[in-house]
């Protein structure tokens, strides 16, 4: 049976051994802990008192080269957890983002000739991982393999045709040449379907422009593994001032 979509989930942050510390401090008051075996976007699922939690080797298991965000951030090396629910103001110090479900949609999506230019952006070409960027012919037969099983591609897709897609939904939220007006002020925005999305938990996790507030679809691996929406765009909205 599909688990209910939280109205907002609160995203932490720790190093080593705080989160050892608030693992051994919230099991005494009730709550367990599971990891993520696959991606870092299962934290997702949890519910509760069950949290489930990203340890740093996630990050590098199966979405290896999308996990390079994680690990040219400053957030390398920690351990996440994602809660349905706010966790004791104890924790408040770790608490790095909020996530909601929304009923935003862009007027429209830039033209094939727009996120070309995004992607070539002078702010995301300094700030990409070099990683990145390095797709070869495993990442393409992986991507046609999970997608079109899963259904965001049709016979026709491939990575090749998704790949300005991929780049360019991350270098708008660094580059911030799309934004919409929401509650008065400029908010950069996926471009493009989820099925031209790549590692959006860069996004939905709070890694990629920490102190900005994003309006994030999700990839097809969110939704897959994370039971994410599809064709909704979550509000992250960072909790720290300085990021």
């Amino acid at each position: 049976m599909k688990i209910a979509e939280p109205e907002t989930r609160f995203l932490y942050w720790f190093k080593e051994d705080e989160f050892k510390a608030a693992r051994c401090s919230l099991e005494a008051d009730g709550y367990s802990f599971s990891t993520t075996l696959i991606t870092p976007c299962q934290v997702l699922r949890s519910r509760g008192k069950k949290l489930v939690f990203a340890p740093p080797s996630v990050w590098s298991r199966i979405c290896v080269r999308q996990g390079s965000w994680y690990r040219d951030s400053d957030k390398k090396g920690q351990t996440m957890i994602m809660s349905d629910h706010r966790l004791p103001a104890a924790y408040d110090q770790f608490l790095d983002a909020q996530m909601s479900s929304s009923e935003f949609l862009p007027e429209q999506l830039p033209t094939d000739q727009e996120l070309e230019e995004v992607a070539k952006s002078e702010e995301y070409l300094e700030k990409m991982p070099e990683e990145w960027e390095q797709a070869g012919v495993k990442d393409a037969i992986m991507f046609k393999m999970l997608f079109s099983i899963t259904g965001f591609w049709g016979r026709k897709d491939n990575l090749k045709k998704h790949w300005t897609g991929h780049k360019a939904n991350h270098a708008n939220f660094i580059s911030r040449k799309f934004t919409a007006k929401v509650d008065g002020e400029d908010v950069p925005y996926s471009v493009t379907g989820n099925e031209g999305i790549c590692s959006s938990c860069a996004e939905f996790f709070n890694v990629l422009e920490p102190k900005s507030r994003k309006m994030v679809r999700s990839c097809p691996g969110a939704v897959t593994f994370g039971g994410s929406l599809r064709d909704v765009y979550y509000d992250v909205k960072p909790t720290k001032e300085d990021g």
